[in-house]
């Protein structure tokens, strides 16, 4: 049992726990990371001996790798919080990435103000695509048959207040006819959203991209918006 691990020691195995499928540290050990400050050099050696020999699921306290983890994650925030980085630790690359990702460039109206691009990937929904493709959805209307007329400023207010309601949403960039906000999602992933109304004032395109390639919603994220609207005259041309 290794009973002299530091803070940081403990840190270094929870991650290692996490992130490869070799051995753990007992929760037991774990809890007792907190309690030792100084390790010696015997207890170091033990604890890799000990880390290198586990490789099923459960330690000889009978403890699973989920116990492990759930311990390990509770300790590492106190034993961070005390830790502040070195000068060299503080240019260290993210090797995560950013996952943001960069704004792309060639959004906005195309074919003189009428349509938004096409698609340039699979994480992507957009009313100019063919509409026998996965990737198209029907554009919006805002004025009803038989219901007073909205104007595109009209319109365009009603676009702009249920945008800045969703949540992630940031509005970038607002003209006469168009609209486009980023949305941020789960770790920070952002998808590009664009609204354009169409020359003749019957219709509105829209486009959604994720700037990575990590799987979007956008149906969903559409769908949530079209239900906003419908509640201020709007309604789907089409029910795909």
């Amino acid at each position: 049992v290794v009973r002299d691990l530091d803070a940081a020691t403990c840190l270094l195995f929870a991650l290692a726990a996490a992130c490869h499928s070799f051995a753990v540290l007992p929760s037991a050990s774990l809890a007792r990371c907190a309690l030792h400050g100084q390790p010696s050099a015997s207890g170091r050696a033990a604890t890799t001996r000990y880390a290198l020999r586990m490789g099923a699921g459960q330690d000889d306290e009978g403890h699973t790798r989920r116990d492990v983890l759930k311990a390990a994650s509770f300790l590492a925030l106190p034993a961070l919080s005390g830790l502040s980085p070195s000068p060299a630790s503080a240019q260290l690359p993210n090797i995560l990435g950013d996952s943001r990702g960069e704004r792309p460039g060639g959004l906005g109206p195309v074919a003189g103000g009428r349509y938004l691009s096409l698609c340039d990937s699979e994480n992507c929904v957009s009313t100019s695509e063919d509409v026998y493709s996965k990737r198209y959805l029907p554009p919006w209307t805002y004025n009803d048959e038989g219901k007073k007329a909205k104007t595109t400023a009209e319109a365009m207010e009603d676009l702009v207040a249920v945008v800045k309601d969703f949540k992630g949403a940031k509005i970038v960039k607002q003209a006469d006819t168009y609209l486009y906000a980023e949305f941020e999602r789960d770790f920070s992933f952002v998808d590009d959203v664009e609204f354009l109304f169409s020359p003749d004032g019957k219709t509105v395109e829209y486009r959604s991209a994720a700037r990575k390639a990590k799987k979007s919603d956008h149906r969903s994220r559409i769908k949530g918006l079209r239900v906003k609207l419908q509640e201020k005259g709007w309604r789907s041309v089409g029910y795909r």
